[in-house]
């Protein structure tokens, strides 16, 4: 009999019916332009002059059974979905659709898109830098999820986060929460933590590269916590920025001082917010996705595009792109394609029930800003309306995402 059941037990194994364990792997990769690149953000014709902290791509790939799914934040303004499709299809370890590739959106980092040149007629993207930067995100993701291992999650989330953000157009509306899952192995070592938190890292206007706020938040939790620390955006539109304490302190662009504080702060609300959260062991993973497309109503963009400063992205003059939902455990996640206004993002999480929620910014596209169609067009808007998609996305992203959220709710 003994022989039997062990018998049946290879049979079993040797069948891939085994059972399914919460896998897990993380790692980085240095993305800093070796040479002088236009940066992204402010103005256009804003060439590097030197480089204060490198910039980074960091991934987290989790697994369990047949569900697998690659997260990567790089320091940068934005990747948008073109350049994301060109690192996709070079990954063979992950399924293409289940690479989720975001931004911190650091205002101190290379230009992607092309519109921060010397001019609008010449592109600002270095195309040396760009490639590589595309091949070395690709071969991070496949070289991570090679180191996959057995794992956990602990999850936290907190709302007191005080003199770090600020709303500058409507202070009243400002989202507060902070989100963080760590991922642990079997020995209670930390493979990565993730922290989702919205605000703009544009405290340094200079020519230095930096990932702003962001590079003291990670430097902080990998000290206390060890492993690879994520930090992934959140609602941060119109216009949620840092809240800079006496700024004429410093001379303009250089308030060093503010960033590693900001960033530290939200490493130790992060720290706290663990200590009182709690432990999955074995969590489920569910994922879904949406594509879908929206009018080009900009336009500059179609001016750009015209003159190949953006790539031609569009499908019959509209821009294709997308919106993901997932949940590990009880904690819901979901994908923002741009920098969506905080009253979206506000109205998103009363309609999401997973604990905690995870609003990912700048994920898996770039639009700019997503505003609603009653906010698009007024006077208090004026500057991100200008660098909109159009009236029409604020809207269709909602009903994509609020349809994927019906179809696989968080679980509580």
């Amino acid at each position: 009999m003994v022989s039997i059941l062990l018998a049946l037990l290879c049979v079993a194994t040797l069948g891939g019916v085994e059972k399914e364990q919460f896998m897990a792997a993380a790692g980085k990769v240095e993305i800093t332009p070796d040479h002088p690149v236009y940066l992204a953000g402010y103005g256009a014709n804003r060439r590097s002059t030197g480089v204060h902290d490198p910039l980074w791509a960091r991934c987290l790939v989790i697994k369990r059974g047949p569900q697998v799914l690659a997260l990567v934040s790089c320091d940068l303004l934005a990747v948008p979905r073109w350049h994301a499709q060109s690192i996709r299809a070079l990954i063979h370890a992950v399924p293409p659709q289940r690479v989720i590739i975001g931004a911190t959106h650091t205002h101190s980092g290379p230009d992607t898109y092309g519109q921060w040149g010397p001019n609008l007629r010449t592109s600002g993207v270095d195309k040396e830098w760009i490639q590589g930067f595309i091949r070395k995100v690709a071969a991070l993701v496949d070289n991570t999820a090679a180191h996959l291992k057995p794992a956990r999650v602990r999850l936290g989330s907190t709302r007191d986060v005080s003199g770090c953000s600020k709303n500058i157009r409507i202070p009243q509306v400002l989202d507060t929460e902070l989100s963080v899952m760590q991922v642990l192995d079997d020995g209670g070592g930390t493979i990565a933590t993730l922290v989702n938190y919205a605000c703009h890292p544009e405290i340094l206007d200079n020519r230095l590269i930096t990932s702003d706020f962001p590079n003291w938040l990670r430097q902080r939790l990998e000290q206390r916590l060890g492993g690879i620390a994520i930090y992934m955006n959140g609602a941060q539109g119109g216009m949620v920025t840092a809240d800079v304490q006496n700024e004429k302190a410093y001379p303009p662009g250089e308030a060093w001082p503010e960033a590693e504080r900001i960033g530290t702060t939200l490493a130790d609300k992060a720290l706290e917010a663990l200590g009182a959260g709690h432990t999955v062991d074995d969590p489920a993973i569910t994922f879904d996705r949406r594509q879908f497309k929206v009018p080009l109503e900009n336009p500059v963009f179609r001016m750009l595009v015209a003159n190949k400063i953006l790539p031609d992205f569009l499908d019959h003059g509209c821009v294709p792109t997308e919106v993901s939902h997932f949940t590990i455990g009880p904690a819901e996640f979901i994908t923002l394609p741009g920098e969506v206004l905080p009253n979206i993002g506000l109205y998103l999480k009363r309609n999401m029930s997973g604990d905690p929620k995870f609003e990912l910014g700048l994920t898996g596209d770039a639009l700019g800003y997503i505003l609603t169609p009653e906010d698009y067009g007024l006077p208090l808007y004026r500057y991100e309306s200008s660098v909109s998609v159009g009236p029409q996305m604020g809207r269709a992203m909602e009903n994509n995402l609020l349809l994927l959220m019906k179809r696989n709710p968080g679980r509580k």
